[in-house]
């Protein structure tokens, strides 16, 4: 008999417990709190639902019982929190009617700010960048409606220019210039995101033509013969001196 008692309070209690979560109500829709598990029976998030739609604070779960990421939401509005395995924070942003907007923070499992990206409605936008453990910006790019569009720039980490050209619709296009220890050592031409036109490599003083290559979409022209080295001393070269419309046929 008091095998029975037990038997049917467990299984009272267990009704009872399974009444208070993950309910749905006449429409299917959620409604109050709702946990999911892991495969091993650890808890994968706990959360509360009003009409179907997330609301307040949900944790999410590791299947080692750690927090992977803790989300509030507020309106059309949802922050994040996304954490490593370890506990260290790995990333920082909102979301809009579930798409990632604004801006989004990573960082390393050290504590170090790693990049920075924005977004608006889901899409690529702004300036991204990525940055050293010193602080120093490594790389910064430009989008505009989820393609690159601007500037990309690559630095050292004394802070020295490694690189710099630009993106029109996702392509690298017009002029770019690749540098060693602040001296520049290549500058040339992109066309749709082909070498296009002469290219100079220069000598260790970012002045003097170490030689000329040119190119016609993407392919070097005269690839087996020797480069003209310019033989007199050389004067610095103007920014003007490669014109881009010398080569490229009208859009």
């Amino acid at each position: 008999m008091k095998r029975v008692v037990v038997v049917v309070f467990m299984l009272f209690g267990f009704i009872a417990f399974s009444q208070g979560e993950n309910k749905t109500d006449s429409k299917g829709e959620k409604q109050g709190e709702w946990k999911k598990y892991h495969k091993n029976g650890m808890l994968r998030y706990v959360g509360s639902f009003k009409n179907d739609k997330p609301v307040g604070e949900f944790k999410y779960y590791y299947d080692t019982g750690k927090m992977q990421t803790k989300m509030s939401h507020k309106g059309f509005g949802t922050y994040s929190i996304v954490y490593y395995k370890t506990g260290e924070v790995k990333a920082v942003g909102k979301y809009i009617n579930q798409v990632r907007d604004s801006t989004w923070t990573y960082y390393d499992e050290e504590g170090y700010k790693k990049a920075t990206e924005f977004y608006k409605k889901g899409l690529k936008d702004k300036m991204w960048y990525t940055y050293f453990k010193n602080g120093q910006v490594a790389e910064e790019k430009e989008y505009v409606n989820d393609f690159e569009n601007g500037v990309w720039n690559k630095y050292e980490q004394d802070g020295k220019k490694k690189m710099t050209a630009t993106y029109i619709d996702g392509g690298l296009e017009g002029k770019a210039v690749y540098f060693s220890l602040g001296k520049r050592q290549i500058s040339g031409f992109y066309y749709h995101g082909l070498r296009a036109g002469v290219w100079l490599y220069f000598e260790k003083d970012g002045i003097k033509i170490k030689k000329k290559e040119e190119y016609k979409n993407g392919r070097r022209i005269g690839a087996n013969k020797d480069d003209n080295i310019e033989k007199e001393p050389l004067k610095p070269i103007l920014e003007d001196f490669l014109k881009p419309e010398n080569f490229m046929s009208p859009r």
